[in-house]
């Protein structure tokens, strides 16, 4: 005999919703329909490790020259701004997959980051940007001033 559990008329729909979202986003390269105008939007997709002494964030921008890529920081937000010409167009298109437009994507960093120091290279379609972590404060020992007494004097 099956269990049943009652958790609500609806539940079984909002549990398949994150995984139908991540089929979409697998399919469609986190593409989705923006609420303010209905116009697709694109969510650039980054890797950010994570060493001892930086982040490091990488995103694909095949296809965009390096001038069409912007990275800045403000306020503990790391946004990267994309500027993609469209394709030419010599023909009708069957399938196009290909995206252009302007994009964006901001990151929230740590507060325990070098700001001065962040560094962005763009190599072949692919930026990477370098987030200096701030050098942790090292114990010390502190020396204590001051005469000592002997007892009973």
């Amino acid at each position: 005999m099956a269990t049943l559990h009652w958790l609500g008329p609806g539940y079984d729909l909002m549990t398949a919703s994150p995984s139908m979202d991540r089929m979409f986003e697998r399919f469609f390269g986190y593409r989705t329909v923006g609420p303010e105008t209905g116009t697709p939007t694109y969510s650039l997709p980054v890797d950010i490790l994570e060493a001892e002494d930086a982040y490091e964030l990488h995103a694909s921008v095949a296809g965009v020259p390096q001038d069409g890529v912007d990275v800045t920081f403000e306020d503990g937000l790391l946004k990267i701004a994309v500027k993609a010409a469209p394709v030419p167009v010599l023909g009708t298109f069957i399938r196009q997959e290909r995206l252009w437009g302007n994009w964006s994507r901001q990151l929230e960093l740590p507060k325990e980051v070098d700001s001065a120091n962040i560094t962005a290279e763009f190599e072949n379609g692919m930026l990477t940007v370098r987030v200096p972590k701030v050098a942790k404060a090292q114990p010390q020992r502190i020396a204590i001033a001051g005469a000592t007494k002997a007892i009973g004097a």
